[in-house]
């Protein structure tokens, strides 16, 4: 049985330790907070740019478009953005999603290689011996479209390359974003989306008997997906990563709620294994007190 002095010790630590969680969970509540307003803010914006890209997709002059055709290898190269934190106290929302990129993988026969964006990424893949193609840096705590700008070209210089005015195949044939999606605090979905080329969305994504509205492209419209494909892909990074933010906010406030819980019950028992223990030594003393007068009578 421990001493009530190491009892004792071991309540103080973890009275700090939920003091400590307390902070952290109070901190990740108000940053959910912003960051769901910023996310929600930026929703419009996100969708509407999907929508036009999706659109002149679907045209069939954009067909043979290097960012539209599924490219004919059989031997394909597929790279996964995997959105990941940097730190700890977020209980399984890191592993979850790595697991499930792994399991995506596996399950369609791919020739993965790793593009994580956060420290916890990448220490996953490297334990779990997969290939990482290229390490897109930390994960922002409140990302910006300048950082997606960053990843978003660095990843582009692998999908393709321009040689001489012409837009051509890079090393890695498929991209897809990996990171995790918000429904509620209490519900975070790992998501895993294709992104490039745009026919696997289009394979991906059910029929929609809805008609796209009619625009007008100039000078046509493979000239304009050209041009705008970059953008719709940097567009989807900034996605990924304000909800990855969000999610991971989320994921923090709940694992810290839970310790201070936990805390909370572990307290007690020793408080309760305190005062048990302390009861016992003076009872043992008064018992020897009265035993010792006894024997002077």
């Amino acid at each position: 049985m421990p001493s009530i002095k190491a009892i004792k010790q071991r309540r103080n630590v973890v009275i700090n330790m939920k003091q400590a969680m307390k902070a952290m969970n109070l901190v990740a509540t108000a940053k959910l907070r912003k960051s769901r307003e910023r996310w929600g803010n930026t929703l419009p914006f996100l969708e509407g740019t999907d929508s036009i890209m999706m659109g002149a997709a679907k045209s069939p002059a954009t067909a043979e478009n290097v960012y539209v055709k599924e490219r004919d290898k059989g031997y394909k190269t597929t790279g996964y953005i995997v959105f990941t934190s940097d730190r700890g106290k977020c209980g399984s929302y890191n592993i979850n999603i790595c697991k499930a990129v792994l399991a995506h993988a596996s399950a369609h026969g791919k020739n993965a290689v790793m593009l994580p964006v956060g420290g916890r990424g990448v220490d996953f893949f490297l334990s779990h011996s997969q290939s990482i193609h290229k390490q897109l840096g930390a994960m922002p705590e409140n990302p910006t479209f300048e950082d997606a700008e960053v990843m978003g070209l660095s990843v582009l210089e692998d999908f393709c390359a321009t040689e001489h005015g012409e837009v051509l195949p890079g090393e890695i044939d498929e991209l897809y974003i990996a990171f995790t999606r918000f429904n509620t605090v209490l519900s975070l979905e790992p998501t895993i989306e294709p992104v490039l080329p745009i026919s696997l969305r289009l394979e991906a994504e059910p029929d929609n008997d809805t008609e796209p509205p009619e625009m007008e492209y100039d000078p046509d419209v493979d000239s304009f997906l050209g041009y705008m494909a970059p953008m719709y892909f940097n567009t989807k990074i900034y996605g990924a990563m304000l909800e990855a933010a969000l999610c991971e906010q989320a994921a923090r406030m709940v694992a810290t709620d839970t310790a201070v819980n936990n805390a909370e019950e572990l307290v007690e028992k020793l408080t309760l294994q305190y005062n048990r223990q302390r009861q016992g030594i003076i009872t043992q003393e008064i018992t020897e007190i009265v035993s010792g007068a006894s024997a002077l009578t």
